[in-house]
């Protein structure tokens, strides 16, 4: 739930704020002042806090986790300081004058967000922390001030002022600025305006009921807590704020992370906003030996971060992960190599294969994840693939989260990701329709991988519906279920077989999506080929049943009626036009194979038979003369027995996985 104003005990504070002195209301805030033989009140305070501030650890910043770029942090900031700090909403913030804070009211939730988060003074704070002198940290005070004066002394109001994310992230920034005027020796009004706003920031993250315990804002909500409490703890509430918050965190990880590693809201730039999250707080000190018990999941966390990224080094684009997110610039404790080899995470449900066939990495990824609906889309059973360093089998990427737009509708849609689109729905996303993950099998024959997922589906949900706004009577009730095999041979082939089988007749349509520098012609009567700008051919698309059937296809790039069809978003702001392929198909139940060829020399058509009900299958197929056999069958048990046979010569199969 985003909130939208505080909260009726911090609102009960601001009317206390507001009915007494300054110094008064200071002092309920810390609950004593210095006993000594000044008489100023003023300076009792002052003298107060000074005693406490000399006996703890200096002021500690803790930078921003949403951001991994932390090498070279001065030139980072003389390049803000000139050109403005990036929105993220296509504009640039200046850090040397304050902002007219209602001028954002018109833009976007993520860009007013993130203005009233203070996210824009990180790279201040940084460089205050590592440099001697205050000039950046003045600057940093003069925008901080100003968003005091309007929205705690003279309470205003802003839907995003109280926003869950910017409390925790704006606690961070309080605490340490606050902790910094005290060792600067600034005015004492200036100091106490940020005691106030600082006892604010408590008591909203103190309330449980305000604590997004379901997102990874709870994780930026306790940092914020913790900073508080560690770099003030001559505030009264610091006492009880760090058990609450420990608790809380512990809490958080568990239900966050999957025993794996996986964060579990479907996206791994969050991810790596959690794992720079998570070793700034491990690298702060202000965790208690209580908390060690955790570090095992938060290295298992920090683990799975080495397998985020593509051979382009950019983040694996799943859920809200951008097409343009740079590892480096995400996570800081990225070295720049990819991990070769294959990952299977069987409680996040992703798997990854990495294969060096060539100078530059081919990689698939097979994500069959819905934990909840934090940043998910309906790509339930979707395959990327990245063939030589060229990206193939792409995502749409995200979009700004303005859910009632078509470009994020499109976006989050099934038709929008390479999957199976049934009678043009969206599969559900609702959180009773969670299955966690979805693979069932993983299992590897010499240089071949062999992957399986399958989803019942009991509901689909119209794409025209924003995905915030859809309730439960949108819900369409189906009874559909899917089995994805997915057999890859690096530098050979990638073959996706997709088994529908349902008692009713439905349209179904894999949908297939190129990068936008990649198009589509046809090359024989039952081929398509994949080419790039220069006419260089990439691989060859077939597509046929089980009854050697060749199934047609339908191509759209750059389609906007009757819905949004054909684009790619690389940076969440703006759509390109990219190529999408379908395969339509109307039955009740069926079973077929589109094959994507890289070697292209002779090769066959492909083999495919599915037989005693669905617990038999075979699928073959011939290239340059050499052939790769796949048998799957399905035992009594309901354990699976696999036969792979390359050039007529049986290989050893090794089942990684099945869960039957």
């Amino acid at each position: 739930m985003t909130h939208t104003d505080v909260s009726e005990e911090s609102q009960l504070i601001l009317d206390n704020f507001s009915n007494q002195s300054l110094l008064d209301s200071v002092i309920s805030c810390i609950g004593n002042i210095y006993q000594g033989d000044i008489q100023n009140k003023s300076e009792s305070i002052i003298q107060f806090i000074k005693e406490h501030c000399a006996i703890i650890p200096p002021a500690h910043y803790l930078e921003e986790s949403t951001s991994g770029d932390k090498e070279n942090p001065q030139t980072r900031l003389e390049s803000q300081l000139r050109n403005g700090w990036q929105t993220g909403g296509g504009f640039r913030l200046p850090l040397t004058e304050v902002p007219i804070w209602d001028e954002y009211n018109s833009h976007s939730r993520n860009v007013r967000y993130k203005i009233h988060s203070w996210v824009m003074l990180d790279s201040l704070l940084v460089v205050d922390s590592i440099t001697d002198g205050h000039e950046y940290l003045d600057l940093a005070v003069d925008i901080a001030e100003d968003w005091i004066q309007n929205f705690v002394i003279s309470a205003r109001k802003d839907d995003f002022a109280w926003y869950d994310m910017a409390v925790g992230q704006r606690a961070t920034k309080l605490a340490y600025m606050l902790r910094r005027l005290i060792e600067i020796d600034s005015p004492a009004e200036q100091i106490f305006r940020f005691i106030l706003a600082s006892e604010l920031h408590f008591s909203e993250l103190l309330d449980e009921d305000r604590i997004a315990i379901h997102s990874n804002h709870g994780l930026f909500q306790m940092a914020g807590l913790l900073s508080l409490c560690n770099n003030l703890v001559w505030m009264k509430k610091s006492s009880r704020g760090i058990d609450f918050s420990e608790d809380i965190l512990q809490k958080m990880l568990n239900e966050h992370f999957a025993d794996d590693g996986i964060h579990l809201e479907h996206s791994p730039d969050y991810h790596l906003y959690m794992v720079n999250h998570l070793q700034s707080l491990r690298d702060s000190g202000w965790l208690s030996q209580k908390f060690e018990s955790m570090l095992g999941l938060v290295d298992s966390v920090v683990d799975a971060a080495d397998w985020m990224a593509t051979p382009n080094n950019y983040v694996i684009p799943i859920g809200d992960t951008a097409n343009n997110v740079l590892m480096t610039k995400r996570w800081a404790g990225y070295q720049g190599n990819l991990n070769i080899g294959h990952k299977f995470f069987p409680n996040g449900g992703l798997f990854i294969n990495n294969s060096q066939k060539n100078p530059v990495p081919s990689q698939l990824i097979y994500s069959a994840q819905f934990h909840s609906r934090q940043h998910k889309h309906a790509d339930h059973l979707s395959v990327l693939y990245n063939l030589s360093g060229q990206p193939l089998l792409v995502d749409p990427g995200t979009f700004t989260y303005q859910y009632d737009i078509p470009e994020r509708m499109y976006c989050e849609a099934t038709r929008g990701h390479n999957t199976v689109e049934i009678d043009g729905l969206n599969y559900s996303r609702f959180r009773q329709d969670a299955f966690g993950s979805a693979i069932t099998l993983v299992a590897k024959a010499e240089d071949c991988i062999i992957v399986e997922g399958k989803v019942k589906h009991t509901r689909l949900i119209s794409s025209m519906i924003p995905n915030n706004k859809i309730k439960s009577a949108d819900g369409i009730p189906t009874d559909v279920e899917h089995r994805r095999i997915v057999i890859e041979r690096p530098g050979h082939f990638l073959a996706i077989i997709d088994e529908m089988k349902s008692p009713e007749e439905h349209e179904y349509i894999p949908w297939y999506h190129f990068h936008p520098d990649l198009k589509i012609r046809r090359d024989t009567s039952t081929r398509l080929v994949v080419i790039d700008t220069e006419g260089k051919k990439y691989c060859q698309i077939q597509c046929y049943d089980d009854d050697s059937k060749s199934i047609d296809n339908i191509e759209v790039r750059g389609q906007n009626k009757p819905h949004l069809q054909g684009w790619y978003s690389r940076n969440g702001r703006e759509l390109v036009e990219n190529t999408a392929i379908g395969f339509p198909i109307m039955a009740s139940a069926s079973v077929w194979v589109t094959v994507f060829d890289f070697k292209m020399e002779k090769t066959s058509q492909p083999y495919l038979r599915m037989g005693t009900g669905g617990k038999y299958l075979r699928f073959a197929l011939t290239q340059g003369g050499q052939k790769v056999d796949v048998k799957i069958k399905i035992n009594k048990d309901e354990s699976r027995s696999i036969e792979v046979d390359i050039d007529n010569e049986s290989v050893e199969v090794e089942i990684e996985y099945d869960e039957g």
